[in-house]
């Protein structure tokens, strides 16, 4: 899709394409759990907790208190923050199972930023899997994953490249023959340990938060038009 740096028109289409292959791997009942990973003091790892800031929250609406303020069909939905490891001593997997076990959701959907294999897929590809996702295996520090295998429920992994590996932008710029002419020992030494983000990161990062927002507020609530979702957040 075009770059969200480049691109503010996030309605062309993209967000029903989003919405109706999110709602293709979700179970059609019961309450559904969004986790925002990453840490939001580090813009390119911020696209998780920005995107869940803007997810309409509803499990605390009964049935009643929906039907009286005009909203009947509401779907269960809550909205959580861990943050990282460095900030509560606790890693994100021990935070999301507790409240897994405690809620009982029947879904996860896990937001996460994520490292681009490709240069030309940098802040321009929504990324989604049925698999779950390893917090931080995409720049080395790969955590406990979050899957159904861990959780015991079903996982939604999404996310958007907002980093590549400098020996992944060597390699891209240069072309895999001239990049193999330098030695990979030598390409290593040099770029092995850095992560190269675009400087319009901020204005990537809050329209990809932004437009993942409101696919999956689309895919969880289909009762409500893209207006009174926008109205709500």
């Amino acid at each position: 899709m075009p770059n969200f740096a480049n691109e503010t028109d996030l309605l062309d289409g993209r967000l029903n394409a989003i919405a109706d292959e999110l709602k293709s791997m979700l179970p059609t009942e019961g309450c559904v759990l969004v986790v925002g990973l990453g840490n939001n003091d580090i813009t390119p790892d911020a696209l998780g907790p920005k995107c869940v800031s803007q997810i309409f929250a509803t499990r605390h609406i009964g049935s009643d208190l929906a039907m009286s303020i005009g909203l009947p069909g509401l779907r269960a939905v809550a909205a959580l923050t861990p943050g990282v490891l460095g900030q509560t001593g606790m890693e994100t997997s021990e935070i999301v199972a507790a409240v897994v076990e405690r809620i009982r959701p029947t879904a996860v959907i896990a937001i996460d930023a994520l490292a681009a294999r490709r240069l030309s897929r940098l802040g321009n590809t929504v990324q989604m899997s049925d698999t779950g996702v390893s917090p931080g295996s995409g720049v080395g520090n790969a955590r406990t994953e979050l899957s159904e295998k861990t959780l015991g429920v079903k996982v939604i992994s999404m996310g958007v490249p907002t980093v590549v590996d400098a020996v992944t932008l060597v390699t891209d710029v240069l072309g895999e023959q001239n990049a193999a002419r330098m030695g990979d020992i030598r390409i290593d030494q040099e770029f092995g340990r850095m992560m190269v983000t675009p400087r319009e990161i901020d204005l990537m990062t809050e329209r990809a938060a932004k437009l993942i927002a409101l696919s999956i507020n689309t895919a969880l609530q289909p009762s409500l038009s893209l207006d009174d979702i926008l109205s709500l957040i």
